[in-house]
Order: C-alpha cells, then structure tokens, then sequence
C-alpha cells in the first residue's frame, strides 16, 4: 500500500501530529510518521539517503509533509524564523526531487505562532487557549521570566496539562486550520 509519509521533528511532535489525525479521523494507517531528530536534518540530502526515505518515495510514498518548527530568527540559526525555514524547505524540496529526477506530492508546515511567525509547537497550541487559560499562562510566564525561560513555553505547557484537566488541543480553533487542510491533503 502506497502511503503518505510526515516528517517531523521529535517525539511530541509526533504525538501531537497523531492525536490531530485521530480528531479528523484519517486513517492512520494511511501514513507514516518519521522522526528526523533535529531541525537542521531536513535541510541536509544526506538525511534522507541515510533514513531510507529517497529509496522508497514514489513505491511507498507519495506524499511527503514536513512539519517543523520556526524558532526564532533572532537566535541566529540560518534556517531559524519563518522565512528563513520557508526558504530552505522549499531549496530542501527542489534538492530532493533533482535527486531523484521525477515529481511527486511535497508540501510543509512551519510550526509556530500565527500571529507572531515565531515559536514552535507550543506556541501554536498556547495561541489556541481560551482568554482565561491564555491569561493564566502568561501570568505564570511573567513570573518566570527572571529566570530566563520565557522562550520556552514547553514549560507552560506541561503546567496547563497538569493543572487543567480538560482537552488541551482545541483543534476546531482557526490557528489550526492551515495545518488541517494540509493533513487532510495527505
């Protein structure tokens, strides 16, 4: 059976990209979701020849999504930001079909905030609370912040998992529709 295969980053991406694709109700079966570790290996061909995934597009893929997250531009990584990883996943997509001479169904999704283009995972899924839990968390992030872990919302969102006890992913919010028509495109 021929499949669709994701891409991502790690581990809660991954889990995140399931739970999304079991609330749309697409077979999972249908797709396959790969790890690739660390941001810096979409960006690099080698990666893809040593995972195996060139060897099995157009056989057992035939539709890739890279799913990554934006960073921030200002920490100084040459993919960091939206239009810096923009531009490298679409140099990183034309690299890959050079290589293997044929077209085939790519596209990508930068993780970040919406509004803002910055962030990852996190940020997305905090851009999604309702008022009163998006104040509460940026209340707890303002008392964190002398202790230099304002960029780091995972931290905020392990705290809203534990505190509150209702569904934390709001996937009929509009922040997630982008990323709902590329799954559902799958």
């Amino acid at each position: 059976m021929v499949k669709s295969l994701i891409l991502c980053e790690g581990g809660d991406d991954e889990a995140f990209i399931r739970l999304f694709l079991k609330s749309l109700n697409i077979d999972k079966r249908k797709i396959d979701i790969r790890k690739l570790s660390s941001k810096s290996n979409f960006f690099k061909l080698e990666t893809y020849k040593n995972e195996n995934i060139l060897a099995k597009i157009d056989s057992q893929y035939n539709k890739i999504l890279f799913l990554f997250d934006s960073d921030y531009k200002e920490s100084g990584g040459k993919h960091n930001g939206f239009e810096n990883s923009e531009s490298s996943i679409k140099e990183m997509i034309l690299k890959i079909k050079e290589y293997l001479e044929f077209e085939f169904y790519t596209d990508y999704y930068i993780v970040c905030d919406p509004i803002t283009k910055n962030g990852n995972l996190e940020h997305l899924i905090l851009s999604t609370l309702d008022k009163d839990s998006k104040k509460c968390m940026e209340d707890l992030l303002s008392c964190i912040k002398p202790y230099h872990t304002d960029s780091n919302k995972k931290i905020l969102l392990t705290g809203y998992k534990t505190i509150f006890k209702e569904p934390l992913y709001n996937f009929s919010h509009p922040n997630f529709d982008l990323l709902k028509q590329k799954l559902e495109a799958l």
